[in-house]
């Protein structure tokens, strides 16, 4: 267990003390019979590549809503729940799949975005062929939250290191950190045996219809969801920023064996490049560390102006709140990074690698009841994971009162201790034991919300879909260079 520098949380308290937080979530579109949507992106959205606020993530039912930045989780809970409103009041009678595991799965209604015409769409549509051809559709039809988090100037000078040290920092604790999340807020131990069909894995039935690992906190984050054997193979330390621009440029750049026979060349594009990732955005890290949006890509944006907020991606979707998310489990990720930020942060080693790969996969698979490695030296001394989960919490609690009278704190570690107690996960399982399927019980919680119809939120919606439509009628004349040549400036970015 790491434990918090007390300069570290007098150099908060010394600072202005703003944190920036934003969420990205996704959802795939299903039927009211629990089978995913054949229908495409909604007119009465946009268009969905310009839209800022609600865009496609893999296919056409995959949707992801956006949120702006906030300093505060109430009015990014708000919005958030706003947005997840107007959208599905807008899917023709669909609803909003509340849960990380996909429905019923049919691959035949996994259909990518159309290609455009547009030198930015037909890239967008090559990356996601390249994904299927690489990873198939089932692993790419998982959904999850994505929540952005950053800290003022003003504490990370207090602390007196540079800002990319800090977040790298944070970075290495999270991933030391992250099996104890898993046990917190992994809510997919269950998925209906279609997502499985074909493929040699050790699960068990429950009932006719679902297939789980019984003591799994997240199917999502194990190996039979979202993961890269490719790029497990390669630890990313974020020991400092040079080495993981260096990683990603060799992924980049250099040709992997397993994804040659996948033709790159302009016969016939059918992914961006053969190397290990085609861009940024195939690193699947359960945590991010990101350079601000601007025209750049990320690769060359954080080689300009270094890390300026991190993104943790593999926040399973809560499907006993009606949006996949609960203003507690926001108040919970914003405590755990903070947590990762006070405490110090040494290089993570050699041997702590192999300790934080077993660790997580400990915990995705059967974190209801295992054991994980405590210590990160060749000791390896182990210990239940629910004791574990309880001195962090009893440890992050200390710290934020510390920094926070809110009592809203106290109200999601009092919530936070029970799930020790029993998962959110465990629930799951026994509401699907209870329902009789997954697909039941998921169909259940992703009815459409009620809430009124707040004017200013809509206004800005609205606003929001012609701005999108406009934006790209002026994109279509913009491209000077032929999708060939694109594609060869843009390969050769990163080398």
């Amino acid at each position: 267990m790491i434990n918090p520098s007390q300069s570290r949380v007098g150099a908060f308290l010394n600072s202005d003390k703003k944190i920036i937080r934003g969420v990205e979530k996704e959802n795939l579109r299903s039927n009211a019979r629990g089978e995913i949507s054949n229908k495409s992106f909604p007119e009465s959205l946009g268009n969905h590549h310009f839209n800022k606020f609600v865009t496609l993530d893999y296919s056409e039912p995959h949707l992801e809503l956006v949120t702006p930045t906030f300093d505060n989780n109430h009015d990014l809970f708000e919005f958030l729940q706003q947005l997840h409103s107007y959208v599905e009041k807008r899917l023709d009678g669909d609803i909003l799949w509340n849960y990380s595991m996909p429905p019923v799965f049919n691959k035949e209604l996994i259909t990518l975005p159309d290609a455009g015409i547009t030198n930015k769409s037909k890239l967008a549509y090559l990356y996601r062929l390249g994904l299927r051809n690489r990873y198939g559709d089932k692993m790419q039809s998982t959904a999850g939250i994505h929540f952005n988090i950053s800290f003022s100037e003003t504490f990370i000078k207090n602390i007196g290191i540079d800002k990319n040290e800090f977040y790298l920092g944070i970075a290495r604790n999270f991933m030391r950190l992250f099996p104890v999340a898993l046990r917190l807020t992994g809510s997919s131990p269950v998925t209906h045996c279609s997502f499985l069909k074909g493929r040699d894995l050790h699960v068990e039935k429950l009932g006719d219809e679902n297939c789980y690992l019984p003591k799994s906190t997240s199917l999502r984050v194990s190996r039979l969801g979202y993961y890269s054997e490719e790029q497990d193979k390669n630890f990313i330390t974020f020991n400092s920023l040079n080495e993981y621009l260096e990683i990603m440029s060799r992924y980049m750049n250099k040709p992997n064996e397993k994804f040659s026979h996948i033709s790159s060349t302009s016969e016939k594009y059918e992914q961006v490049n053969n190397g290990t990732i085609q861009m940024e955005s195939e690193l699947y890290n359960h945590i991010r560390p990101k350079a601000k949006q601007t025209n750049l890509r990320q690769y060359l944006q954080l080689q300009e102006t270094g890390i300026d907020y991190l993104e943790i991606r593999s926040i399973d979707l809560n499907p006993f709140s009606k949006i996949g998310i609960t203003q507690n489990d926001l108040f919970f990720w914003e405590a755990f990074i903070f947590y990762c930020a006070v405490c110090d942060s040494p290089p993570i080693s050699s041997i702590e690698i192999e300790s934080i790969k077993e660790n997580i996969r400990r915990a995705s698979e059967a974190g209801q009841e295992c054991n994980l490695i405590a210590g990160f030296d060749q000791a390896n001394a182990e210990i239940d994971i629910k004791e574990l989960t309880s001195n962090f919490l009893n440890s992050m609690r200390a710290s934020i009162k510390e920094v926070s009278s809110e009592d809203l704190y106290d109200q999601m570690f009092e919530e936070f201790e029970n799930r020790n107690n029993h998962p959110i996960s465990a629930q799951v399982i026994e509401s699907t034991l209870k329902k009789g399927n997954i697909i039941s019980f998921i169909k259940e919680h992703s009815q459409h919300i009620s809430l009124k119809n707040n004017q200013k939120f809509h206004k800005l919606f609205e606003e929001e879909k012609a701005k999108s439509i406009n934006n790209f009628q002026a994109h279509l004349s913009s491209d000077k260079l032929e999708f060939d040549e694109f594609i060869k400036k843009f390969r050769e970015e990163t080398k």
